[in-house]
């Protein structure tokens, strides 16, 4: 026997007869049709007709639950079909966002039953007098089915068949094919919301250049946009990491505080998470973003969720290093300035208070400076100040610090520096400025400079009296003759502070 084939839509055949497969084959053309791109609201307007007319029903609806609360229900009518205008009902203004009271047992027990997602038929002559059978009666309908769509676990609307001509009694089968078109319009819901969401964030995105990113706490995994990782389009929307594998992909310097920062956040619970990171893309690069999100919580109180988007913080980043290097660095010979020196100077006093750890302060002048700059002008000048920052740093050690204080002053700490190894830095890098001139335009310009040594071994108790004292030494080396160091132990020193006492 061959291979028979044929097209979904001629399967079942018609329901008059009862046939499950009539309704089964609409069913599952409808969901056909609702994932292959109607979707909402269009698709779910196609699945009532289809639905209706596989019935046979008079009229099929979906009443949206728009506010529920413990004394009222407040409902619109969003869809309906009618097999004939003498059956339709929406547009009516009673039915049209309506409030209902939640004061009648019949009702609230009605209420109940579809929030835990159950499914309700009635035939209304077979009914108890009451409110329900009243309410039908009235409406004229014989018999009625209702469906509860669930969208996340909760009651968010009603589907319903209603027969105004039959007293008719649903059978499981039945119930059981139709509470499969109530999961299609969850799931259109569903898609529609994300579509909402996706067009939302893509304006987002747009004008803050970001990304969605999400940590679930119950499976531990983290999922993300593509874009934040990968500068190519992919095949697939998002990504999906173990904790441990996104922790990969950041820096290994920002890993610890970016977990503390969580923790500290869901331990306080309130306000908006924030924290730059670097993040590692899949060319290598690095990128820095700021991670913004909110904590969301499950019934028990528990975390559940830390949501939110990755912003692109890398200009930003730029801008944060170049004003920062400008407040601390000299712009001229890039290394440290004043203020940031007078910050270095204080904290080594005091991790050498502390730790009784020796260090060693040196103060350069460049000897008749103000001469070489009015011979050769000041661009000469400026070269003359970066050549001599460059032999500075190549005779010191990689812990040094070197920072020019103001224009040919220069001041050098050498941490748990013995005080032989201070003086022979200090000696080197004078010698280095004698025998090596500046060379501009094939001229070789001649430097001296003077050096004043101070000696910190815990008896100094301030950082201005370590400046002062290498202050000292610096000018008894001008007095002496230029072009030498002396320390502020030195006699020469000494003198110069003795004279200092008597005026």
């Amino acid at each position: 026997m061959g291979v028979k084939t044929g097209t979904f839509d001629n399967l079942g055949g018609c329901y008059d007869d009862g046939s499950m497969a009539c309704l089964l084959s609409t069913v599952a053309n409808c969901a056909g049709a609702l994932s292959s791109g109607k979707g909402w609201p269009h698709g779910v307007d196609d699945l009532l007709s289809a639905l209706g007319v596989a019935m046979g029903v008079s009229r099929v609806w979906i009443f949206q639950t728009v506010k529920l609360t413990d004394s009222h229900i407040t409902q619109n009518y969003a869809f309906e079909w009618a097999a004939t205008p003498k059956f339709k009902q929406i547009g009516m203004p009673m039915f049209s966002m309506f409030t209902n009271p939640i004061d009648r047992p019949e009702y609230k027990t009605l209420i109940e039953s579809r929030k835990q997602g159950e499914w309700q038929k009635i035939i209304t002559c077979e009914a108890e007098p009451g409110w329900l059978r009243d309410v039908l009666e009235v409406q004229k309908i014989k018999s009625m089915l209702t469906i509860p769509v669930m969208v996340d676990n909760q009651w968010w609307g009603t589907l319903g068949f209603d027969d105004c001509e039959r007293d008719y009694d649903w059978q499981d089968g039945e119930i059981s094919a139709l509470r499969i078109a109530g999961y299609l319009i969850s799931n259109a819901v569903l898609q529609d919301k994300l579509e909402a969401r996706r067009k939302q964030f893509d304006i987002l995105k747009r004008i803050t250049d970001s990304n969605a990113w999400s940590f679930d706490f119950k499976t531990g995994q983290v999922w993300c946009s593509y874009e934040l990782i990968y500068s190519t389009p992919m095949p697939m929307d998002s990504l999906q990491f173990s904790l441990l594998g996104a922790m990969r992909l950041l820096h290994p310097e920002d890993r610890r505080q970016f977990i503390k920062a969580v923790r500290t956040y869901v331990k306080n619970g309130e306000g908006v998470f924030r924290h730059d990171v670097r993040v590692f893309n899949d060319c290598g690069g690095i990128q820095w973003v700021e991670l913004i999100g909110s904590l969301s919580k499950d019934d028990s109180g528990k975390p559940d969720q830390l949501a939110g988007i990755a912003v692109d913080i890398g200009s930003r980043k730029q801008e944060e290093e170049r004003l920062q290097e400008e407040a601390t660095t000299d712009p001229l010979t890039g290394v440290m300035n004043r203020r940031m020196f007078d910050r270095a100077l204080a904290d080594q006093v005091r991790v050498s208070s502390e730790t009784k750890a020796p260090f060693a302060l040196l103060l350069l002048d460049i000897d008749y400076f103000k001469g070489l700059n009015d011979k050769y002008g000041h661009a000469v000048g400026d070269g003359a100040l970066q050549y001599f920052t460059e032999i500075c740093q190549e005779n010191l050690r990689s812990n040094d610090v070197i920072a020019r204080l103001g224009g040919d002053e220069f001041a050098v700490i050498l941490p748990s520096a013995r005080r032989d190894t201070a003086y022979n830095v200090g000696e080197r890098i004078r010698r280095y400025v004698v025998s090596k001139p500046y060379i501009s335009n094939n001229t070789r310009i001649f430097m001296t400079t003077s050096i004043g040594l101070a000696y910190y071994d815990g008896d100094i108790a301030s950082p201005e009296a370590v400046v002062r004292r290498a202050d000292m030494a610096l000018y008894a080396a001008k007095k002496a003759g230029r072009n030498c160091l002396i320390t502020s132990t030195d006699p020469r020193c000494l003198a110069v502070m003795a004279e200092e006492l008597d005026s």
